[in-house]
């Protein structure tokens, strides 16, 4: 009996070791468990530590480019300030200089209208004093107080003063025409710096400078190329004619063309018989024709001498 209830002390024991030895593997299982999420958690947490590390560099690199960026925005509001106060001021001189231009550009054109005024008023009384000595010179011819030598002398002379005071006219009328140039080359860049800012510029100078182009042609083209100044208006006006072209105008002369119906402008036609019978040529601009950027802007209009 004793010894049977040794056996079954000894098997309960075995048993509940048994059981003991199965809990601490379970546990062991769990603690190992345990340790590996702990470690996992342990390297989630680095990894986002320097996550948040690298974030804040980042910030703070945004921060100091902000800053530089700021910097920078108010250089430049300082920078548009004075360049402001500077194009005030480029515009309050450029309207100071347009205005000064205009004045001597009046000044030239009055005084070239004065001129060509008196020119005329000379012309016409050297015309009428020539005629009046013919007269005198031919009544004393009549009368056998002058021989046909001294008349043809007396005639001569007359002739001499005619042409001179004339090649003075010339002159001086050059010599003005010139200086109308110079200044409307002035006004011209002037004016196209001061128009650099408007959308559509404003034609009316080139418009005025054509028309002052046609009379210096119509001019030019009547005058003998021996008169001085000649040669000097020539190219002051052809300068000026290319000059323009830097600012989309071009200027059109069609003085010494052949005319033909065909050619659409205003036309105003005077009688000529030193021309060949049919010939019709132009001899005179009254205006040029105007293209501004290969659109035309004015019409030419135009004197054809003709021999019909």
């Amino acid at each position: 009996m004793l010894f049977i209830v040794t056996i079954i002390v000894a098997c309960s024991l075995a048993a509940q070791g048994e059981k003991h030895e199965d809990g601490y593997k379970h546990l062991e299982s769990k603690i190992e468990a345990l340790s590996d999420s702990h470690n996992k958690l342990k390297r989630d947490m680095e990894e986002a530590s320097r996550d948040v590390k690298r974030s804040q560099e980042k910030i703070d690199n945004l921060k100091q480019q902000n800053q530089a960026l700021q910097l920078e925005v108010d250089s430049l509001k300082a920078l548009t300030g004075d360049l402001a106060s500077e194009q005030k001021s480029n515009n309050a001189m450029l309207n100071g200089k347009i205005s000064e231009t205009n004045k001597n550009l009046v000044s030239s054109q009055d005084a070239i209208n004065n001129r060509t005024l008196w020119g005329v008023v000379v012309t016409l009384l050297v015309i009428i004093s020539l005629f009046a000595v013919a007269w005198i010179i031919l009544r004393r011819v009549k009368s056998g107080k002058l021989s046909m030598e001294n008349t043809i002398d007396n005639v001569r002379k007359t002739q001499e003063k005619l042409q001179s005071a004339q090649e003075k006219l010339q002159e001086d009328s050059i010599k003005l025409d010139n200086e109308l140039l110079q200044i409307a080359d002035k006004q011209l860049s002037v004016a196209s710096a001061k128009g650099n800012a408007k959308a559509e510029p404003d034609h009316s100078l080139v418009i005025k400078l054509a028309q002052e182009i046609a009379r210096i042609e119509t001019n030019l083209s009547k005058m003998d190329k021996s008169v001085r100044g000649y040669k000097q208006l020539v190219q002051a006006k052809d300068r000026m004619i290319n000059n323009v072209k830097a600012y989309g105008y071009e200027i059109i002369s069609l003085i010494g063309q052949d005319y033909n119906d065909g050619m659409q402008f205003q036309t105003r036609f005077v009688p000529d018989e030193s021309l060949p019978e049919g010939k019709r040529v132009i001899t005179g601009m009254i205006k040029m024709q105007v293209n501004y950027n290969g659109k035309m802007i004015q019409p030419a209009e135009i004197v054809v001498s003709q021999n019909i």
